[in-house]
């Protein structure tokens, strides 16, 4: 998938309303978009939505506000991930009906679940066993029914014989990273109150070198300041600051906030950076972009007009133990996925699903570690793990991008050299391409420059 036109995405939007007998809740989209249920597409781990409804309308209401730009609230972070799995998922959903036996209580699911997580872990058995039923090699694929929690998710019957697979979606976000998040957001307030007392905007770029937990909220401030008098970056043992003023600013036009265009050419932010994460504050006047006359609510807005003031704090970790929690997977679910492949033989097959986050790079080191693990204990007996990894991101362009690694891991049931299937998001060429190296798979350029070259 590499470009997203308004045909494709609209294609979709109806496309999964079709084959799941759902419409589209115009009314709620509408106030969505004009800025009046601003949390309603929110992860649960990072803010609370006020409203709640099924996890596919918000995916329906955040990808038919992509196509309706301009309009007064676009959040277009929380928008790249509804415009891409609604277009997957409304791909796979062709492959399953056609091809795919029992899937019925999968989709009630899938119209029924609300919250993201869970939603998107039946989104991703609908995938994987689409890209089965779409293999040359096979004959045959069937949900099982889901009356215990020791039945894998997929029955496969294909050219080596019968074979079972089991799913297993990694929370996007691990509750220590949301943690985290909520303690620099407190400890920073400090800093960010001093320089909005002074009325000068800044960017504040804060190492912590041990837990942030630890570091008193004075000290950061502190720190902060000795750092904005001298114009050179202030160290302590726990932590190193370097603030740097930003100059006043005219918006000669309405400018999308929060975006990553304006935290790239304002902060030298991006998500996909260095940087663990983004704190700001701001004095501005927001813009109504597009008329919603008729409304006597208080209506959010993502357009800029004026700015008179601006406090931004990026912030991120380098002390190895926490990056290690921040990096860990949960090796419980990991061995609970092959406990429930056991009893169907030594043909079978766990795929797991994580998002990788930029900051923290890859996880090889602890793919390893578990294959290490498997290796040592040498009780599970399987074909395959298949660690699908995925990273999302908006360029400073604007465009939308997904790019999908797949870490194989071959068991002492496996009969061939290579899984049947690997990458289950994204489709790609293995045999031109490859997967790249265990753990790490293929650096891509960011995709402003893969757009450029294409």
């Amino acid at each position: 998938m590499k470009t997203f036109s308004g045909k494709d995405v609209a294609d979709a939007i109806s496309g999964l309303s079709k084959k799941l007998g759902i419409s589209l809740n115009r009314t709620l989209q509408l106030e969505y978009q004009n800025g009046k249920h601003p949390q309603l597409l929110s992860y649960e781990k990072v803010e609370k939505p006020t409203i709640e409804i099924p996890a596919i309308q918000k995916y329906l209401i955040g990808a038919q506000t992509f196509l309706n730009q301009p309009c007064q609230f676009y959040d277009i972070f929380r928008s790249c991930r509804h415009v891409i799995f609604t277009q997957i998922l409304n791909n796979a959903l062709d492959t399953i009906i056609d091809k795919v036996h029992n899937y019925e209580s999968r989709f009630e699911k899938l119209r029924q679940e609300t919250r993201y997580d869970p939603f998107e872990a039946v989104l991703y058995e609908v995938v994987v066993a689409a890209n089965y039923a779409a293999s040359p090699e096979v004959k045959r694929v069937t949900f099982l029914d889901e009356q215990s929690s020791e039945s894998p998710d997929l029955e496969v019957m294909s050219n080596t014989g019968q074979m079972y697979v089991e799913c297993k979606k990694f929370d996007r976000a691990a509750d220590i990273v949301s943690e985290l998040r909520d303690v620099v957001r407190h400890k920073v307030k400090l800093a960010m109150d001093a320089f909005l007392s002074m009325n000068q905007s800044a960017v504040l770029e804060i190492s912590f070198h041990v837990d942030p937990q630890s570091v008193a909220d004075a000290l950061i401030r502190d720190l902060c300041l000795e750092s904005f008098g001298s114009r050179t970056p202030s160290i302590e043992k726990a932590l190193t600051v370097n603030v740097r003023p930003l100059s006043s600013q005219k918006l000669d036009d309405f400018t999308l906030y929060p975006s990553p265009k304006y935290y790239w050419e304002r902060y030298g932010y991006r998500e996909k950076g260095e940087w663990y994460g983004l704190v700001c504050a701001m004095n501005a006047r927001y813009a109504n972009h597009i008329s919603v006359a008729g409304s006597d609510d208080i209506l959010a807005s993502t357009w800029l007009d004026e700015v008179d003031y601006e406090c931004a704090v990026k912030w991120k970790i380098t002390d190895e133990e926490i990056i290690w929690r921040h990096k860990r997977l949960g090796y419980t679910r990991l061995f609970k996925g092959l406990s429930q492949l056991q009893s169907k033989g030594a043909n079978s097959v766990l795929h797991a699903w994580y998002e990788r986050e930029e900051s923290v790079g890859h996880r090889q080191d602890e793919l390893l570690d578990f294959s290490g693990r498997l290796a040592s204990n040498a009780r599970d007996i399987f074909a395959w793990i298949i660690f699908n990894e995925t990273s999302l991101d908006v360029s400073v362009e604007g465009r939308f991008d997904i790019i999908e690694r797949a870490h194989p891991i071959g068991g002492p049931g496996r009969k061939s050299e290579h899984p049947l299937v690997t990458t289950v998001f994204v489709r790609t060429n293995d045999s031109q391409l490859g997967l790249g190296e265990f753990g790490i798979g293929h650096e891509l350029p960011d995709i402003d420059q893969r757009w450029g070259s294409a």
